[in-house]
């Protein structure tokens, strides 16, 4: 059956604002566990936007400004820094229905503390950090939400730093499974490594011996 270009152009239309639904759905309902009512979640939403990104992006690069945090809803990330001999060195990951960002300063500078690299094709929803400041200033739905994020960001750390003094590699690469359980499908080997301190061959060891 011949489908004329008018109407197949209205049908690409319909699916992508489907689609775009979907994703702001999803995010809603991310944002409804810090108290947000739906006209709030609609007022909020209103002012951001999804973007695409291709693997390989970097989103987030140290010291360089950043203008959104992104909700990750559709793909995976790493966050990793550059260590004084050149060595990057992974230090977490974020997948889908997960916040990330470059641990700025959200009411400053918004000046990244580490960089964000897309390991997959991305798609996210970007929260302008000018709308989370004046949040901030008018808004005590949006201190909580920025103050949820400052909470996490410092947990996120303690949590990566008590694990690589208290915890063995095994244990380690446990804990990891369990939060991304098909990361092995999709993080390349040296980057899983890299984030659990230890070497892609010996990582193989481990996975060899479960």
């Amino acid at each position: 059956m011949y489908i004329s270009v008018a109407n197949r152009y209205i049908w690409m239309v319909k699916v992508l604002f489907v689609l775009m639904e979907t994703y702001f759905d999803q995010f809603k309902e991310y944002l409804s566990k810090f108290g947000y009512i739906q006209p709030d979640l609609n007022k909020l939403v209103s002012v951001c936007e999804i973007l695409k990104f291709n693997k390989g992006k970097i989103i987030f690069k140290s010291g360089v400004n950043q203008n959104h945090i992104f909700f990750i809803c559709k793909g995976l990330v790493r966050k990793f820094v550059i260590t004084e001999h050149g060595e990057m060195k992974t230090v977490n990951f974020r997948m889908e229905n997960m916040i990330t960002t470059g641990y700025s300063n959200y009411t400053e500078d918004f000046k990244p503390k580490i960089s964000v690299e897309c390991l997959e094709d991305c798609v996210m929803i970007g929260i302008p950090l000018t709308v989370m400041q004046y949040k901030i200033e008018t808004y005590y739905l949006g201190y909580n939400l920025c103050r949820y994020l400052a909470e996490y960001h410092l947990l996120e750390l303690l949590y990566f730093i008590k694990n690589i003094d208290t915890k063995s590699l095994l244990e380690r690469y446990n804990l990891l499974e369990n939060q991304f359980p098909d990361i092995h499908q999709r993080v390349p080997q040296k980057m899983i490594a890299s984030y659990l301190g230890t070497s892609p061959v010996h990582l193989s060891r481990i996975k060899n011996f479960k």
